[in-house]
């Protein structure tokens, strides 16, 4: 709308220029119909002097400093929870200006954290070097998996063997074997130099537990006490490691123990069973096949969890490799990656003043339905404002960066402000045809005045200066063939016609035209303006609008 209005203002200003000229033209031919003959004529000297250029544009009073604020970082559509302010307000920057629902923001939050801890904690422990502790539960492991394993397979070798003979046999060793182990389960039920040695590392433990607890009762805080605190710590916890390794040891080897016997008293009555099944022909019976199966799927079970439990153990040894490690570091740096995302959704829950400035106006209301994209109200800085002089694409030329200019305002009348051009914009916007750029211009000494964004501006622009330059009335200049000339009086005949000299021009401010090549400072030139030639004069002479630079010079 505002380019619009722009556009508007610059063709009726481009249309008064037109018609003025209309009205001189038809002036000039009513002149003309009433005298045939009427004509005018002087000879003026080549002058030096100094001139100036200037066009002049419209444009619009803007804030330098403005923005159209949003909920950005919002996903979907919301109602508008809040808005505390109205058109006119003045703001601080962070001061909170509306709001929508933190509710689902604060949850997806919670999950990131959640998910993070989670991720970190799976990170310490593949950096958590392997304990002593660890190593003897993965050998109990190992010893529980190869012990189901071999009872698996004896059950599935009694079923496949059924020789008697060798059934006998094998009652007679297993009645042996577990008198060996019951044995065996007495020596480690009653291994005194194994509860010895636990009761000395029950003992190591008490002493360092003391020593640490006493340490710690005491209230010094130099670095030497510091030092023996954690030395003290250190005795203890070694000793609290070996107290269990021994204690974990000792259970190890009397559920070995009592593996065997178990073993022992199994096999026995796996071997009396089979011995008996085997007189009475209990192989040939219906749930000899089902028995079979049974006892092949046992072995497989038993080999998997032994190889289960051997990896494991195998990975104790060599520790986690380097690719584990970066896979799980590279997923805490995305859970971390998406906590500061979500806590930067929370924040933009409330919607934030950037700068200090002043709310133009606001486009929704609490109970709205808005998105990401919803412009919520317009924020600008007044105290620093600018002119967007709008410019058309066979001008834009001749601005440059840092030229002089003078601003009025058609609603202050009387007041002439001066300002700069500032960077001249690459790109324009097509506007009705015609290609428009809008250049910005500073305001001085607009501090105190009435002035409201989106006021229209009239704006001067200095294009160019020439001091001490050789000059003629503009209405001296003719252009034929698209160059221009001169008239010069006579030298042979001072009476007779003029003679046509070619020259070379500068700048122009619609009534004198800069020389730059043809002619020298006291030459004589003729002004001569009849019927035939007015309207051409006007066009040379009139310069546009403010002047103009001719020979695109």
């Amino acid at each position: 709308m505002k380019r619009f209005i722009r556009s508007l203002v610059l063709i009726l200003l481009l249309l008064a220029a037109a018609g003025g000229a209309f009205w001189y033209f038809q002036s000039r031919r009513a002149s003309t119909a009433a005298g045939a003959s009427s004509n005018f004529t002087q000879v003026v000297d080549v002058q030096r002097g100094n001139l100036s250029s200037s066009i002049s544009v419209v444009g619009e009073l803007d804030a330098i400093n403005s923005a159209d604020l949003a909920f950005e970082r919002m996903s979907g559509t919301t109602k508008l929870l809040s808005l505390d302010v109205k058109a006119g307000n003045t703001v601080k920057a962070g001061q909170a200006l509306a709001t929508i629902d933190p509710t689902p923001y604060q949850q997806a939050l919670d999950q990131a954290n959640s998910d993070l801890q989670a991720a970190e904690q799976k990170l310490a422990d593949l950096k958590t070097p392997v304990t002593a502790l660890d190593i003897a539960q993965a050998d109990l492991a190992i010893a529980q998996a190869e012990f189901q394993g071999q009872q698996a397979q004896d059950d599935l070798d009694t079923l496949l063997n059924p020789d008697i003979t060798q059934l006998k046999a094998n009652v007679a060793d297993a009645q042996s074997a577990l008198a060996q182990a019951q044995s065996s389960l007495v020596s480690a039920q009653n291994d005194t130099a194994a509860a010895d040695q636990l009761a000395k590392l029950r003992d190591t433990e008490a002493t360092a537990s003391a020593e640490h607890a006493r340490l710690a009762a005491e209230t010094y805080s130099d670095s030497y006490y510091q030092d023996r605190l954690q030395v003290a710590f250190n005795k203890m916890m070694n000793a609290v490691d070996a107290r269990v390794t021994a204690e974990t040891q000792q259970q190890v080897n009397l559920l070995k123990a009592q593996m065997q016997v178990r073993k022992a008293k199994q096999t026995l009555a796996d071997a009396q069973k089979a011995l008996a099944d085997a007189q009475a022909g209990a192989n040939a019976s219906a749930s000899a096949a089902l028995n079979l199966a049974k006892a092949q799927l046992a072995v497989k079970d038993a080999e998997v969890a032994l190889a289960s439990a051997q990896d494991a153990r195998a990975k104790l040894d060599e520790g986690t490799d380097a690719v584990t490690l970066a896979a799980a570091q590279a997923d805490v740096d995305k859970k971390r990656l998406a906590v500061s995302d979500a806590e930067a959704a929370l924040a933009g829950t409330r919607l934030t003043t950037p700068f200090d400035g002043t709310i133009l106006n606001t486009n929704v209301a609490v109970g709205d339905v808005i998105a990401a994209n919803t412009n919520i109200l317009t924020l600008a800085n007044l105290s620093q404002l600018q002119v967007l002089a709008s410019i058309d694409e066979t001008t834009i030329r001749r601005i440059s960066e840092g030229q002089a200019a003078e601003i009025t305002f058609d609603a202050l009348p009387g007041q002439t402000l001066r300002g700069q051009v500032g960077p001249v914009p690459l790109q324009g916007a097509l506007q009705g045809g015609v290609m428009v750029y809008e250049v910005p211009i500073s305001l001085t000494g607009a501090d105190k005045l009435p002035l409201l964004v989106g006021m229209t501006a009239n704006v001067k622009i200095a294009v160019g200066q020439a001091e001490n330059a050789l000059l003629v009335p503009a209405m001296a200049l003719q252009k034929v063939n698209g160059m221009y000339q001169v008239l010069v009086p006579n030298s042979l005949d001072p009476k007779g016609q003029p003679e046509a000299v070619p020259v070379e021009v500068g700048l122009s401010d619609g009534a004198y035209t800069q020389i730059t090549k043809g002619l020298n400072e006291g030459d004589k030139v003729v002004v001569e303006i009849t019927n035939s030639q007015s309207n051409n004069n006007f066009r040379i002479g009139g310069g546009g609008i403010g002047g103009m630079l001719l020979g695109g010079r």
